[in-house]
């Protein structure tokens, strides 16, 4: 999603409506969350509290609001602020809100810095917007330690190099990354959106991390009460994505790297009070989608004008005692510094053994 979509005025508050007033524009029908939802491009007055938006005349798209829990578009929200590029503007000419800030100088920086934190620290979540303000955080200066190009203009998209279970590099499918559509390669996507990490079935099912699914505790990505289970989290396994930083690739920088290395509470994470949830999902051999779950505890830097993805400390970096998430180039880790760094505690999993098992009444 690139555009600002707000609801028509007319139906805003009742649902069904044909609306009364439109907007000048051209008529649009966008599709968003599965659902499809009709409207008009157009230009608005928008104030975004708490921001330097205040007041900007911004592209819009407003669209006739479908149901009363519209994703985006409820009782509970405003509307939806789209990050993405131009090319995915449905915007008659395509226009995002992000360039048009840029261009008229209300921010600094083509950027959104995003931090969006696993449920006991939602509070701590925010959309910086500009990226303006960064404050040191956890031995860095607050901005990126690594950046990752992203292959193509289309999506926030990551060049995966390889997948790694504990160490062991997983065997990707063939058709891993290489199929296209309209002239474009489907690489893996970075979807701030997306409740869960999506790996082909081989990394789910790789030995170790297989051995978290096949007990079927997790398995169908279903809330668990974690007082029902003894949870070894010692023994569970680490998931590594490794990322082409430069793209396209070449042989003179097909060793320039970026690494993050999640631990188990970044794939099982709390689902509510009481509750874990297994944040992992098989899907298409085509690619991997890095949800929520995989910047749970990064500060992502989504930089519009360049292209590119940075990485850094995100939530619960202060407190954080197992060592995850870790940032690494081709050479070194490049985040927890090691004068901050908390050890990292040595899995003990092999092919026996069980990781998480359900306790006796």
């Amino acid at each position: 999603m690139a555009d600002i979509v707000v609801p028509l005025p007319s139906s805003s508050n009742d649902v069904g409506l044909t609306p009364q007033h439109t907007p000048s524009g051209e008529p649009v029908t966008i599709d968003y969350k599965g659902d499809e939802y009709n409207g008009f491009s157009s230009t608005a007055t928008v104030t975004i509290p708490g921001t330097r938006i205040a007041g900007i005349n911004l592209p819009v798209l407003a669209v006739q609001k479908q149901s009363p829990d519209s994703v985006g578009i409820s009782s509970k929200f405003d509307g939806i602020f789209g990050l993405g590029y131009p090319s995915l503007s449905n915007h008659h000419p395509p226009a995002t809100a992000m360039d048009a800030l840029y261009t008229n100088d209300v921010i600094p920086n083509n950027e959104i810095g995003l931090q969006l934190c696993p449920y006991e620290m939602t509070s701590n979540s925010f959309i910086n917007i500009g990226n303006t303000d960064v404050t040191a955080k956890c031995g860095t200066d607050g901005t990126s330690v690594a950046w990752v190009q992203s292959p193509s203009d289309n999506q926030f998209s990551v060049n995966i190099k390889s997948i790694l279970v504990n160490d062991e590099p997983v065997d990707l499918p063939e058709e891993f990354q290489k199929k296209v559509e309209n002239g474009r390669t489907l690489y893996s996507s970075v979807e701030t959106c997306f409740l869960h990490m999506r790996f082909p079935e081989a990394v789910v099912e790789a030995d170790k991390l297989g051995k978290v699914m096949v007990k079927k505790i997790f398995s169908q990505n279903y809330a668990m009460l974690e007082s029902g289970f003894d949870i070894d989290w010692g023994k569970l396994p680490t998931l590594s994505i490794t990322m082409f930083a430069q793209n396209p690739v070449t042989d003179a920088n097909c060793n320039s790297v970026v690494t993050i290395k999640l631990g188990p509470k970044d794939y099982i994470q709390r689902a509510g009070s009481k509750n874990c949830k297994f944040a992992i999902k098989a899907g298409s051999n085509d690619n991997a989608v890095l949800g929520i779950p995989f910047m749970a505890q990064l500060g992502l830097t989504f930089d519009l004008q360049n292209k590119r993805i940075g990485l850094g400390p995100g939530c619960g970096c202060k407190v954080s005692t197992d060592g995850y998430p870790t940032i690494s180039n081709g050479y070194r880790v490049l985040w927890p510094l090691p004068r901050v760094r908390l050890p990292e505690q040595p899995s003990t999993s092999s092919s026996e053994g069980t990781f998480i098992r359900r306790r006796k009444p």
